[in-house]
C-alpha cells in the first residue's frame, strides 16, 4: 500500500469519526431525554442514572391523564396554523413589492426591528390586547407572533424575489394576465423553495414560542410550552413525566421538518447564498 494511499484512508477515517462525533453531540440530548421518558419514577431519579432498566410508558399516560395536554396540543395547532396562514397573506406581497421596487432602505429597516429584544413587546401587547378583549384568545396570540415572524419572513424572502427575471412577468402581462394573476401564477411557484423555507421556520418558532403564551393566554388559550412550564412546577421536577412531555411536543416539529426536507434545505442553501 502506498504512502499516499495511506494517508488518504487516514483522512477519511478522521473525517467520518469527526462526523460521527458531531452528531452524537446534537442527537445525543434528545436521545437521553427519550430514555428517560421511557423509565419509572424510580429509575428516573437515580443517580447514578440507570443505562438498564425496563422500559414504561406510564410518564406518557401521565401527561396525558394531567395538565390539559391534549387542550393545550389543540391551542398550539390552531394558532400555528392561523400564524402561518397570516404571515404568508401578510409577508408574500410585501416582500415581493419591496424586492421589485429596490427599496433598500425599507428591507435594512425590517432587518433592524429583528434587534429589538421581544420581552419589550409584552407590556404593550399586554395592555392593548386587555383593552380590545384578546386577552387569552388566539387572535390574541397569532399577533404577537407575526410580531417578530412578519419583518422575519420579509427580509428572508427579498432574495428570492430579487433572483425571479421580471421579462416572466412581462410575458403574462403581454398574454392578458393581471399584475395579481402574474403575481400568483408565475412568481410564486418560482419561490416555492423560500416559502416552504419560511414556513418551517415559521412553524418551529410558533409552536415552541414560550414567552408570548405564557403572558398573554390564560386558561383557555394556554399552548404546549405553557402547559409544560405548570406541569414542572406542580410536580417538583418529576423527570420522567417531563421528558415524556418533551418528547411529544418535539415530534411534530421533527415530522414536519421531515416533510418539508427537500425543499427547506435547498431554501436555506440558497438563502445563505444570498
Amino acid at each position: 500500500m502506498s504512502l499516499y494511499l495511506l494517508k488518504k484512508i487516514i483522512s477519511k477515517l478522521f473525517f467520518w469519526i469527526a462526523c460521527l462525533l458531531a452528531i452524537l453531540f446534537f442527537i445525543f440530548p434528545f436521545l437521553w431525554v427519550v430514555l428517560m421518558s421511557l423509565k419509572d419514577p424510580q429509575a428516573a431519579q437515580s443517580m447514578p442514572p440507570k443505562l438498564i432498566f425496563t422500559p414504561t410508558f406510564e410518564n406518557y399516560q401521565q401527561v396525558f391523564t394531567e395538565g390539559d395536554f391534549l387542550n393545550a396540543f389543540k391551542n398550539s395547532t390552531i394558532v400555528v396554523l392561523l400564524t402561518l396562514a397570516a404571515n404568508l397573506i401578510v409577508a408574500l406581497p410585501a416582500a415581493y413589492i419591496i424586492a421589485r421596487w429596490r427599496q433598500k432602505w425599507l428591507s435594512f429597516a425590517i432587518l433592524f426591528t429583528q434587534m429589538a429584544p421581544w420581552i419589550i413587546f409584552l407590556l404593550p401587547w399586554y395592555i392593548i390586547f386587555k383593552r380590545l378583549g384578546l386577552y387569552d384568545t388566539y387572535i390574541g396570540l397569532v399577533l404577537s407572533n407575526l410580531t417578530y415572524l412578519i419583518p422575519f419572513t420579509v427580509w428572508l424572502l427579498l432574495g428570492f424575489f430579487e433572483d425571479v427575471p421580471k421579462e416572466i412577468e412581462e410575458a403574462a402581462w403581454l398574454d392578458g394576465c393581471s399584475h395579481t394573476g402574474a403575481f400568483l401564477r408565475m412568481v410564486i411557484p418560482l419561490v416555492k423553495g423560500g416559502i416552504i423555507t419560511v414556513c418551517t421556520l415559521g412553524f418551529m418558532f410558533a409552536w415552541n414560542i414560550f414567552l408570548f403564551p405564557l403572558v398573554l393566554s390564560g386558561y383557555r388559550s394556554k399552548t404546549l410550552p405553557v402547559i409544560v412550564y405548570n406541569f414542572l412546577a406542580d410536580n417538583s421536577l418529576d423527570f420522567g413525566p417531563l421528558s415524556a412531555a418533551a418528547v411529544l411536543i418535539t415530534l411534530p416539529v421533527i415530522i414536519f421538518i421531515l416533510i418539508n426536507q427537500k425543499y427547506f434545505s435547498r431554501g436555506i442553501a440558497l438563502g445563505g447564498r444570498k
